[in-house]
C-alpha cells in the first residue's frame, strides 16, 4: 500500500495527514492534537488543523467529492468521539488503522486513503477555501465495473501542456481493455463526455480543444469514467492530475528559458570506463532527466553528441549507444530544443 509515496505524488507535503506526521507532530507545533475529542474546545481544534494542512490542493477537494459529507468536520469529530481515547492524536491514529482493518479507504489516483484521512483533508479544502474539482451534474449514473481495464493514460500533465497530443490543439486518452466494450460506452473527464474510439483492445478519446485549454490551466485532480450511455452505467477509470508548471530554467547566458523547466535530478552522473551506467535490460547504458517541462522534440546530448531521447511528463531518458566507446574524462551533458534553438546543461557526467 503506497501512502507515503501517494501523498508526494498527489501534491501532498508531509505537513498533510499521514501517519508519520500525525505522530511526528510536538505538542509546541500542533497544541490542537492533545485535545480530548470529547472537549468542548475540539471541534475548534480541529477546525484550526484542518486550515493548517499544507499542500492539500490536490487531494483535499477530490476527498470532499469522494466522501459526499457536506460537514466533513462534524462528521470526523463524531467518530472521533466515538474511539475511547484520550486526545485528537491517538483518536486519529486509531481511527485510521481501523479503517484499514475494515475496509473503510478510498483509492484516489491509484492509492489508498483511508476514510478518516479523507475526511480530515475534505474538512481541510472546506476550511481553507479551496474549490470543489469540477463535475458536473452526471444524473442517475449508476456505478459498477463493467470493463476490465489492464492500463490507461496519461495520468498527469503540466499545466498549460496538453497531453498526449495528437494535433489542432487536442490531446486525448488511451484505455487497454481486456475484453471489447458496448459500442456506446463513453468517456467522461469532469463531467463532459468526450469523443470516443474504438480499437482492438484499446479505447480512446480526444478532447476537443477549447476543452483541452480549459483543464489543463487550472492544476488539479480531474475524474476520468468509463460511462455506457445506453445503460446509464458507469465505471472509474482514475484521475487526470494537471500540476503547476514548475519554475523556467536558466540557461548558461543567463537568460530565462522559454521552453525548459528547472532540472530537478539526473542520472547517473559517473561511471567506469566500459560500464553499462544504469543498465537497461538489453544490457545498454541510458541517463535519466526529472524535469517538469521539456518539448517533445527535445534531445539529450552527450558532449554535443544528440542521444536516442524519449520525453514524456516530468521526464527525460536517453539511450548512450557508444558507452563503450567513452574514455576516462568528463563529459558535459545537455539537452537541446531544435525548434527554439535553446539548450540547457544539465551537468557534467565522469568516466572513471
Amino acid at each position: 500500500m503506497r501512502r507515503r509515496t501517494l501523498l508526494q505524488t498527489a501534491g501532498l507535503s508531509f505537513v498533510g495527514l499521514q501517519l508519520g506526521l500525525l505522530s511526528g507532530c510536538g505538542r509546541d507545533s500542533a497544541p490542537e492534537l492533545a485535545t480530548p475529542p470529547s472537549d468542548p474546545g475540539a471541534r475548534e481544534a480541529l477546525r484550526e488543523l484542518a486550515g493548517r494542512l499544507n499542500g492539500i490542493e490536490f487531494v483535499g477537494p477530490v476527498c470532499a467529492t469522494e466522501i459526499g459529507e457536506a460537514e466533513p468536520l462534524e462528521a470526523l469529530l463524531q467518530q472521533l468521539r466515538d474511539t475511547p481515547e484520550t486526545t485528537l492524536e491517538a483518536a486519529l491514529l486509531t481511527r485510521i488503522a481501523s479503517d484499514f482493518a475494515n475496509g473503510e479507504r478510498l483509492d484516489i489516483a491509484g492509492w489508498q486513503l483511508s476514510r478518516t484521512e479523507c475526511l480530515l483533508l475534505a474538512a481541510g479544502a472546506h476550511e481553507q477555501g479551496m474549490s470543489e474539482p469540477r463535475r458536473t451534474e452526471q444524473g442517475e449514473l449508476q456505478f459498477q465495473q463493467f470493463a476490465e481495464i489492464e492500463r490507461w493514460g496519461p495520468e498527469e500533465t503540466i499545466e498549460g501542456r496538453i497531453f498526449n497530443p495528437i494535433g489542432n490543439g487536442r490531446g486525448g486518452f488511451w484505455i487497454r481493455v481486456a475484453e471489447p466494450v458496448p459500442g456506446s460506452t463513453r468517456l467522461m473527464l469532469d463531467g463532459v463526455l468526450l469523443a470516443t474510439h474504438f480499437e482492438p483492445g484499446v479505447v480512446t478519446a480526444s478532447l476537443e480543444p477549447d476543452y483541452m485549454d480549459e483543464v489543463i490551466a487550472k492544476p488539479g485532480m480531474y475524474p476520468l469514467l468509463m460511462v455506457d450511455t445506453a445503460r446509464n452505467i458507469a465505471q472509474r477509470v482514475g484521475y487526470l492530475t494537471v500540476r503547476p508548471r514548475p519554475p523556467a530554467a536558466t540557461l548558461a547566458d543567463g537568460s530565462q528559458s522559454a521552453v525548459f523547466c528547472q532540472v530537478e535530478r539526473w542520472g547517473p552522473d559517473h561511471a567506469n570506463q566500459g560500464q553499462a551506467f544504469n543498465e537497461q535490460p538489453d544490457g545498454g547504458a541510458a541517463f535519466w532527466v526529472r524535469i517538469g517541462c521539456a518539448p517533445r522534440n527535445a534531445r539529450l546530448r552527450l558532449n554535443g553528441r544528440p542521444l536516442p531521447t524519449t520525453v514524456s511528463t516530468s521526464l527525460v531518458t536517453a539511450r548512450v549507444p557508444h558507452y563503450a566507446e567513452l574514455e576516462p574524462g568528463d563529459y558535459v551533458l545537455d539537452i537541446h530544443d531544435p525548434d527554439s534553438g535553446e539548450t540547457l546543461q544539465v551537468g557534467t557526467f565522469r568516466v572513471n
